[in-house]
């Protein structure tokens, strides 16, 4: 069965939903859990550098982007009681968060299984872009499960 899982969470209901299946696959398979969020500092980026030059003045929107990040794997960890869990905070500086939590997942890691919730929305941008979930889902080399709010 499954001996290394990652699960990738923001602070949405689907992602309580992901950890808690995480949370319960892990156990049952006794696995290894790593509860991931990535800081998506690219949206500092955006909009002709106005945020980063924002981010560059005091640093304080990294810093509050980092922070947000740390308290959510904080109470996610809380949650993981008689699980072999580790918190791993990442940061998307340059690239898509899809491609930050397959990174981390190859090496050195090393996962059997990503977990991460589908938000299921519709739109221009997703159709374009294709939503984080769905990009996982096409380029991770490990097994992917997507999970829905419930």
């Amino acid at each position: 069965m499954y001996k290394k899982i990652l699960v990738a969470i923001d602070d949405s209901e689907t992602s309580r939903s992901a950890l808690r299946e995480a949370m319960h696959i892990a156990k049952t398979s006794n696995a290894k859990l790593f509860i991931t969020h990535v800081s998506d500092e690219t949206a500092l980026n955006m909009h002709n550098h106005v945020f980063a030059h924002m981010a560059d003045a005091d640093n304080n929107a990294v810093s509050t982007l980092t922070h947000a990040g740390q308290e959510l794997l904080v109470e996610a960890m809380k949650s993981a009681t008689g699980i072999d869990a580790e918190a791993i905070l990442l940061h998307a500086t340059n690239r898509r968060i899809s491609e930050t939590i397959i990174e981390k997942a190859k090496e050195p890691v090393e996962v059997d299984l990503i977990i991460i919730g589908r938000h299921g929305r519709r739109g221009l941008a997703t159709l374009i872009l294709g939503s984080v979930a769905e990009q996982i889902a096409k380029i991770a080399t490990a097994s992917v499960l997507l999970v829905r709010k419930h």
